[in-house]
């Protein structure tokens, strides 16, 4: 996955509910529709302060929105839905859950979270994991896009390469290139982990970080989909790349990578985009 990772979780929402919800806030706030996707109209150049976001099925109860909100639209978007709010995040300088209630109210208790702990989990452990008392087993990448740098995912994408493989190969490549340079300069495990952090991007997953145990732990405390993390916002937007290409050129060749785009996110057609960007004010003479 990327280095950062914004979900909204709603809970008893119905998706297009949410969708068109998310795109009517975003009209009165001066923000207009575009497509980036094949057989769309593309971006248009004018548009600033994008807003990409997509809204995925229901499960188990719950809408997940993927991608980043400005948190000053969130206490309107509770409102309209007549709903709390169920924010999460993973940046490289921290993480963690908020809760916005329908009445505008902002807190990242505990205690807050109190109606949305799952069954057998206890407040005290809801407590001890928003302290980040509470460790969890380290993961494998599991993100279809793992393994390339922020950055170059596009630009293999852009060359006709699959990221997936390119990703496979810079891990090959970049662990090769650790493996000499430490037997030329005699740089310790740590030394060599801390400096292959900075070439991948910051790290091989940030889910394994001292903030991302803490956001994994307290998610294990609430009644959330098992999958409440997956996939990410790269692996939908690809897979949705892939699935427009699909409909718009059904005789088309699979490009390299759509495969197993698709196969990552399977119910693809059931998700929402949501592209909007406010127009540039233009100068006036005089």
């Amino acid at each position: 996955m990327s280095q950062t990772w914004h979900s909204l979780f709603i809970p008893g929402a119905d998706t297009s509910a949410v969708a068109e919800a998310l795109r009517a806030l975003l009209t009165r706030r001066g923000c207009a529709p575009y497509d980036p996707f094949p057989g769309g109209t593309g971006t248009p150049p004018e548009l600033t302060a994008l807003v990409r976001l997509f809204v995925a099925p229901a499960q188990d109860g719950w809408v997940r929105v993927l991608g980043d909100l400005d948190a000053a639209l969130l206490p309107d978007l509770a409102a309209a839905l007549g709903t709390a709010l169920l924010v999460a995040w993973l940046e490289g300088d921290g993480g963690g859950f908020a809760l916005v209630g329908a009445d505008g109210a902002h807190r990242e208790d505990a205690d807050a979270f109190a109606p949305y702990l799952r069954a057998g989990a206890a407040p005290d452990d809801l407590r001890r994991a928003f302290a980040g008392e509470v460790r969890v087993a380290p993961l494998e990448s599991d993100s279809a896009s793992a393994g390339l740098p922020p950055g170059l995912h596009d630009v293999a994408r852009e060359q006709g390469v699959s990221p997936q493989q390119a990703g496979k190969l810079f891990e090959r490549l970049s662990g090769s290139l650790f493996g000499k340079l430490a037997g030329q300069t005699g740089e310790s495990e740590a030394e060599q982990e801390r400096a292959r952090a900075v070439i991948m991007g910051g790290g091989r997953d940030p889910w394994n970080s001292l903030h991302g145990q803490r956001v994994r732990a307290i998610a294990g405390m609430l009644a959330l989909p098992a999958n409440w993390r997956l996939p990410a916002w790269e692996d939908v937007r690809d897979a949705y790349h892939a699935h427009r290409m699909r409909e718009r050129y059904p005789r088309m060749m699979a490009l390299p990578g759509d495969r197993e785009s698709l196969a990552a996110v399977p119910d693809i057609a059931a998700y929402l985009p949501v592209f909007m960007g406010r127009a540039q004010a233009r100068g006036t003479d005089g």
